[in-house]
């Protein structure tokens, strides 16, 4: 699907060339088209580089939603230098995890992010399979920390009286001690 004759479009913006092909392989495509409502041979027209149709911000959107990968918002915010997308919306199952599971979530992704980092250095070079899982797994670790802070900021949010004065308790010096 992808050849080596896009070095032009690859030097231009190669986070979106890498996303765009990250997000093809990882997704299958006449699934997709289906679902998002683009002819197949159109959606992974539009998905290759070398090809005069472009993908619009409109499908771009729809393809996001559908398929929930956004290897390709992530791509367009690296090439602006800006952080991984994070979802702001929390679904139901994802709220009745406990903030202590969340935490050894986030622990552990950042375990397997070290132990990539770990062969990475081992190896002295970084592999297109690699840095996928690097940035992927990165993505993930962003992606529990933004639900962590949510599941926190929800809590002070529901009785911030108590937690103020029970701040106010902790910190205040008391007697005899």
């Amino acid at each position: 699907m992808y050849n080596d004759d896009l070095n032009k479009h690859k030097a231009e913006q190669p986070y979106v060339a890498r996303a765009l092909r990250q997000f093809a392989l990882s997704e299958t495509l006449s699934e997709l088209a289906v679902k998002s409502k683009i002819a197949a041979q159109m959606l992974r027209n539009k998905l290759l580089l070398n090809q005069p149709h472009q993908l619009t911000v409109h499908e771009l959107v729809r393809i996001t939603k559908v398929s929930g990968n956004r290897a390709i918002v992530d791509g367009i915010l690296r090439e602006l230098d800006c952080l991984p997308s994070v979802r702001q919306s929390v679904s139901a199952d994802e709220a009745k995890v406990p903030l202590t599971e969340r935490a050894l979530e986030i622990s552990t992704n950042a375990g397997v992010l070290g132990s990539i980092a770990l062969d990475i250095k081992a190896q002295n070079r970084v592999t297109e399979r690699t840095r996928n899982s690097a940035v992927s797994r990165a993505t993930v670790v962003f992606n529990e920390l933004a639900l962590f802070i949510h599941d926190v900021e929800q809590k002070f949010q529901a009785v911030p009286v108590l937690s103020v004065a029970s701040d106010t308790l902790q910190t205040l010096p008391m007697p005899g001690m």
